[in-house]
Parts: C-alpha cells; structure tokens; sequence
C-alpha cells in the first residue's frame, strides 16, 4: 500500500463516482471517498518483477480484438447489439492455438460501455494500456475491463488445451453477441450451439 489512501471507482452513466477507499492504517471511522485521492492504477502499482514473457517477446500468434456495438437484429427482435470485429455470436472469430503457443491479444473498445472481457480456463498478463507499456507489479488477470476508447495488449501461455469461453462479463453484453471462443488445434467436441440446441449464451 502506499502511505497515503487510495480509492477504487468507476464512472457511473449518471455521473458520481461510488467507490472504495483502502488504506494501510486501521481505523474505526469509515473513510470518507476524497476525489483528492489517487485513483488505483494496477498498470503502475507496486515493483516491477520478472515475468515468463514481456511485450517484447516473440509471440506466436497475435490476434486484435475491436469491441463495438450497433442495432440489429437478433432472434427475430431488434436489439443493441455487441460486436467482437464486427460480428454477433455464433459468427464472431475462434481464437486457434496451439499447446505451448505463446499468445499475444490486443482489445480495443471502440463503442459506449465497458466490457469486462473474461478468458476461461488461462490468466492473462497485462502488458500495454492505451499504448504504455505496463510498469507496476505483474498484472494477472482472467477478467480485463475495456472501457470505452481504451485499449489493451494481453499475453497468455496456451497451456490448457480445450474449447474456451472469452466473453464479455456483463452477461446481457454476452447474450447479445459479445461472446467467442479459445481453441486449441486438434481439440474437437461433439457439442454444438445455436438456435436447434440448448447451448445458448447465458
């Protein structure tokens, strides 16, 4: 911790900042939420240390991820879609690998609302933030939120072979098309999504 407080908040759409203050003393008062505290920023907090990979390693696959969103229509219904590249799920891009492949995934949200992109099954090492390179303590995560006109580069060790989940975690964000997968080259199932079975996005 540093010596002074620190709050933890976020943008609400009607404009106030909830959040949480942590400090390194014990006290019997609750603290009051000071916007003259510094706002948590896990890409410079903490000592630098060494990590199995940097943002100069050499990847062996890059993908770049735009998040977006339109209206469309959806089960039959015009709804405000959500986009990864452009396209709705089941449409949206598979993310192949191979086991042992070291993966580079760059986010970009370019829409109106946060999305708290989740990678099942993998913990990701945030590297970059809006093109600053990461100078804190490693940032490992399994659930990175890309606010509107942020962007990120992740890195992960693809050592879980499977099908995986990546998804927004604002699950209406997911049930309307934010969703993808994670796949592993010479992993099949014999499961299948879409409108004949039961397999729909939460």
């Amino acid at each position: 911790m540093p010596q002074t407080p620190v709050r933890l908040s976020s943008q609400s759409d009607a404009g106030v900042t909830p959040g949480i203050v942590f400090s390194e003393t014990e006290t019997n008062s609750t603290l009051a939420i000071d916007e003259q505290y510094p706002v948590f920023d896990p890409s410079q907090y903490g000592v630098k240390e060494q990590t199995p990979f940097t943002i100069n390693s050499k990847f062996d696959r890059t993908f770049k991820i735009v998040l977006d969103s339109r209206a469309g229509f959806y089960d039959g219904k015009l709804y405000p879609l959500y986009t990864i590249n452009g396209r709705v799920f089941p449409d949206t891009p598979m993310l192949t690998v191979k086991e042992g492949d070291l993966v580079k995934v760059t986010f970009f949200n370019r829409g109106l609302d946060h999305h708290p992109m989740h990678l099942h099954g993998h913990t990701m090492l945030v590297l970059s933030r809006n093109g600053k390179p990461t100078t804190g303590s490693p940032w490992w995560t399994d659930s990175l939120d890309v606010a509107p006109g942020e962007g990120y580069e992740v890195a992960f060790k693809a050592d879980n072979p499977g099908i995986w989940m990546d998804h927004c975690h604002n699950l209406l964000h997911a049930g309307m098309g934010m969703t993808m997968h994670l796949t592993y080259e010479g992993i099949s199932t014999p499961f299948q999504t879409g409108k004949k079975t039961a397999n729909q996005p939460e």
